[in-house]
């Protein structure tokens, strides 16, 4: 099964936000075994780098995008998927933008916390990370 992941669920496992690090540790586990192919869009890696460099350090941000980069594939983000994103209805460019990339990479869901982003429309099926465990086991 191949997944894109939301910003949110990387950030809850790096920076051990509980309750949600426990699912989100889990999902990267499982990608990590090879159960599951998870990737990255290329602005939630800048956005990774940004928000754990605030909470550490920027060599720390360096080692966890490495780890990262190592791990998981990285979708490139093109003009056209920032016009067609435009297009969704959806008041969160970052979200919309988010569906597209996956649309256009075919994953078979994007995974979130957001719950806005899980009510939104999108071109690709958005679950939460337990209902995606859940549906795993």
């Amino acid at each position: 099964m191949k997944v894109l992941l939301d910003t949110n669920i990387i950030m809850d496992a790096l920076q051990e936000r509980q309750p949600f690090d426990v699912e989100a540790k889990e999902i990267l586990n499982r990608a990590q075994s090879g159960k599951i192919e998870a990737m990255l869009t290329a602005n939630s890696v800048t956005d990774i780098f940004y928000l754990y460099s605030r909470a550490r350090d920027v060599k720390s941000a360096r080692s966890v995008l490495e780890f990262l980069l190592n791990q998981f594939g990285v979708v490139d983000v093109t003009h056209s998927d920032c016009i067609n994103a435009l297009k969704l209805q959806n008041d969160d460019f970052e979200d919309a933008l988010l569906s597209i990339c996956a649309e256009r990479v075919k994953v078979d869901c994007v995974i979130t916390r957001d719950e806005g982003f899980l009510k939104s429309e999108s071109p690709v099926r958005t679950v939460s990370p337990a209902q995606f465990l859940s549906e795993l086991d």
